[in-house]
């Protein structure tokens, strides 16, 4: 039993050595595909979440290079609400952000009373920036085509969805399809709206519209028509046409646009609260980041319950046995355990 007490202590230790990587709130991408683009001066990017614990001290924001000089980059922290009280503000130098994709730590005084809070914030730069935040959109992602290699020419796009060969896959192999992003290489934010009519391929029907903006700026990056879910799409052929505003045009290759589908839904935890732009709401989306508050073995402890519930203490017992059991197989002799 002795074994097992030291073996436990030993565990209990190394649980809290990790405590450094258990973030107050995370939104994660694992496959970091869709970039919100440049940050256009007047038009800050932000996010909102609510606070689990007090002492929230910092925020890492991931961000990607894109070409173009490195500017400095700006938080501003909001209570409440988008356009709440300014509550901290953070910098981080252009030689700090990171060259490749990486994370950008904002670090201010800890706000001991943050627990429980809803806050907002949002990053801004003196010009549009050489770097892109990372953009996690609502639902299950699927690459009809990938980022391609020149801009497009004309203010209207149009192209298919295919079924079946010319193309060596189908394009939609889900139903439920709610939006498709594009790929934009420029869209200025009082340049008016794009937008998105999808058809039938056979009927020619026209099945469901989008629009977005004006006052949503792109420059390298996505943007993203949601519309009514439109069930039956698994293998299903569709057309599109895209209606850009002026200076406006799209990324992407010989075979058309750049384009991910969207279907089904995402569930996010009630503390995100999603992503804004220039303190308006940006729908079913959000930036990937991280939120830090107390990093206290007390705080630690209590995230586990709070997230594990009773579950935590069934796999503690279990795991506790499950030691015991070891260590007394580890002590018996080899002839014994032969």
């Amino acid at each position: 039993m002795l074994r097992a007490l030291v073996i436990a202590v030993v565990a209990l230790l190394a649980l809290f050595s990790w405590r450094e990587d258990l973030p107050d709130v995370e939104i994660r991408l694992a496959e970091r595909t869709t970039q919100a683009g440049r940050i256009f001066g007047g038009y800050p990017l932000g996010q909102g979440f609510t606070c689990e614990h007090d002492g929230l001290h910092a925020l890492d924001v991931a961000l990607a290079p894109i070409g173009g000089a490195a500017l400095p980059l700006e938080l501003e922290l909001r209570r409440g609400a988008a356009d709440g009280e300014v509550v901290r503000r953070a910098s981080v130098a252009a030689e700090a952000l990171p060259a490749s994709d990486g994370w950008a730590r904002f670090e201010f005084e800890p706000i001991e009373d943050s627990g429980g809070e809803r806050f907002f914030f949002a990053l801004s730069a003196s010009d549009r920036t050489g770097h892109s935040p990372w953009l996690r959109f609502r639902g299950v992602p699927y690459v009809v085509r990938p980022w391609g290699d020149r801009a497009l020419e004309g203010s209207v796009i149009e192209g298919e969805l295919l079924p079946a060969p010319p193309r060596p896959r189908t394009d939609l192999h889900h139903g439920d399809l709610h939006t498709l992003a594009f790929a934009m290489n420029y869209m200025h934010p009082e340049a008016g709206a794009a937008k998105l009519e999808l058809f039938d391929a056979q009927s020619g029907e026209v099945l469901r519209t989008a629009s977005i903006g004006p006052g949503l700026p792109c420059d390298t990056g996505w943007v993203f028509f949601r519309f009514e879910t439109l069930a039956d799409t698994r293998w299903r052929a569709l057309r599109f046409r895209v209606e850009l505003p002026t200076g406006a045009s799209l990324i992407g290759n010989a075979e058309g646009p750049s384009i991910v589908a969207y279907h089904g839904g995402s569930k996010v935890p009630e503390d995100v609260l999603g992503a804004t732009c220039a303190g308006a709401e940006l729908p079913q989306r959000d930036l990937v980041f991280r939120a830090w508050s107390s990093d206290s073995r007390s705080a630690l402890l209590g995230r586990l319950a709070e997230r594990g519930g009773e579950r935590i203490l069934w796999a503690a017992i279990a795991w506790f046995l499950a030691i015991v059991v070891a260590a007394r197989l580890l002590g018996r002799p080899v002839e014994e355990r032969e």
